[in-house]
């Protein structure tokens, strides 16, 4: 949701340094404590010798405070503008140097337009911290005033006394001391305390950002192993809409796979394949309706014990800048089952691989983190997050376009290992080849967030509808490519 990326934003602007935010709350807190002491103690000495002194320096302060006041008001209302430029300048500066961006950036010349367009966003920055400069300039320049003024006014006083005979040298210079400290103190904690309010803005920011409640911190303590195995999903009448849609992306949707059985989900790009993967998965709620598993509302369970109960493999997943064995076990090194590391990445078709590496699953993914790490294939890529999936070894196993990166070979040889990979577990199995789907136990072909179609593979193709219409386009171009090659 837009409003809520825009207050994780902000609340990452608020800890983007220790002069900004958060860290400069933290830095100015003791400053202003130890001001706040110091101020008082010569204040108290300040009201026995000469009060009317003390009056002048806390009235022309309490001046300054609401010019201060004034300034930080005008910066909570311009903090969106601000904030505006800060996504775009943090987006463009992180990934103008990704190294998967790399080749597009170079082969399209796209460096010199994000140069350009970070130019125009730093101008941008400039001329709206201009103008919040020009409100603390007042306040800044009164405090510089004011200062001026509060110390004239105090040695003046005391001159006046000195002269009028009403205290002796030494007296004045004591006082004069205390005067000077006062002020010292005083300005410190005017300071301190002009950037505690505006980091308190920031800070504020952060708070709300944390306070939101979070989705997936849903129910109540059910201990996974009262269970009953395999699972057993029902969607009953889910609907759901993305904000600010024209309509729902899933429309009073029902079905029930039982436990063990193998599904494909199928369908046309934006049927609704991967929205039901994240509503299973609890990474979205639904707008209505209810999504059981083993006959409990997953809004049932706690957001960890829920979370176990999965194993998924997105298509658009991208490993971690650390080791393979680190991306596959998600565990420290001393908590690893190395004998089923190892069966997992046999499984996932990526054991000969490591085996060629000189540092095997110590091998760091990517030069981020170790200069003598590697960058895996799209396929290799898959592949490393399938062993993820398979060492996890959850009674749930979600596969979303497990293969789109794979070559056929690899391909077809990842659907002849299925029936082990899931071995007697609940799965779904998300794929745009429909060649794929002839080995899970029933298929469910969706349009615009409705099942048009369901059944097995053959019940399917001799029904001669949309399943049969698409199947047959697809295979139609396996069957040129072959008399092409005979050619």
């Amino acid at each position: 949701e837009k409003g809520n990326r825009k207050i994780i934003s902000k609340a990452f602007e608020s800890l983007q340094s220790n002069y900004y935010g958060i860290e400069m709350l933290l830095r100015q807190t003791p400053y202003a404590v130890i001001n706040l002491i110091g101020m008082l103690v010569y204040g108290v000495l300040i009201a026995i010798y000469v009060p009317y002194i003390l009056i002048i320096l806390v009235l022309m302060t309490v001046i300054n405070y609401f010019l201060t006041k004034k300034a930080n008001i005008y910066l909570l209302k311009t903090k969106n503008r601000l904030n505006d430029d800060f996504v775009e300048k943090y987006y463009l500066s992180k990934d103008s140097t990704n190294p998967n961006y790399g080749k597009d950036i170079r082969l399209y010349n796209i460096g010199k337009w994000f140069n350009e367009l970070f130019v125009k966003l730093t101008r941008n920055r400039i001329k709206a911290t201009k103008d919040i400069e020009q409100k603390f300039f007042f306040a800044n320049l009164s405090n510089t005033i004011f200062l001026f003024v509060r110390d004239f006014s105090a040695y003046f006083l005391l001159l006046s006394l000195v002269i009028n005979h009403s205290i002796d040298l030494t007296t004045f210079t004591f006082l004069i001391g205390i005067v000077a400290g006062f002020s010292m103190w005083l300005n410190g904690f005017t300071s301190a305390a002009n950037h505690l309010r505006s980091s308190t803005i920031s800070a504020n920011e952060y708070r709300e950002c944390i306070d939101i409640k979070s989705i997936t911190n849903f129910g109540k303590k059910i201990d996974k192993e009262t269970l009953k195995y395999p699972l057993k999903i029902e969607f009953n009448n889910v609907t759901f809409s993305y904000p600010n849609a024209d309509k729902p992306t899933l429309d009073n949707l029902s079905f029930t796979i039982n436990p063990g059985e193998k599904i494909a989900l199928v369908g046309n790009n934006g049927a609704g394949k991967t929205t039901i993967v994240k509503l299973l998965c609890g990474l979205y709620r639904p707008t209505s309706g209810t999504i059981k598993i083993a006959g409990i509302d997953i809004m049932d369970f706690t957001s960890d014990e829920y979370m176990k109960l999965l194993s998924v493999v997105f298509q658009d997943s991208e490993p971690l800048a650390l080791t393979i064995e680190d991306n596959i076990t998600c565990s420290k090194s001393d908590e690893v089952n190395k004998d089923k590391l190892w069966v997992s990445l046999e499984k996932a078709g990526l054991e000969k691989k490591v085996l060629s590496l000189e540092r095997l699953e110590k091998t760091y993914i990517t030069q981020l983190v170790d200069l003598s790490g590697i960058r895996l294939s799209g396929g290799e890529n898959q592949k490393l997050m399938l062993a993820r999936a398979l060492y996890k070894d959850s009674p749930l196993l979600i596969l979303d376009e497990p293969t789109a990166s794979l070559d056929p070979i690899a391909e077809e040889t990842m659907y002849l290992q299925y029936n082990e990979l899931v071995h007697g577990n609940t799965s779904i199995f998300i794929s745009h080849r429909l060649s794929s789907t002839k080995f899970c136990d029933r298929i469910i072909f969706l349009d615009e967030g409705e099942i048009v179609e369901e059944g097995t593979h053959q019940e399917l193709i001799d029904l001669n509808k949309q399943y049969r219409e698409v199947f047959d386009i697809q295979a139609q171009y396996y069957v040129e490519g072959n008399e092409n090659e005979g050619h």
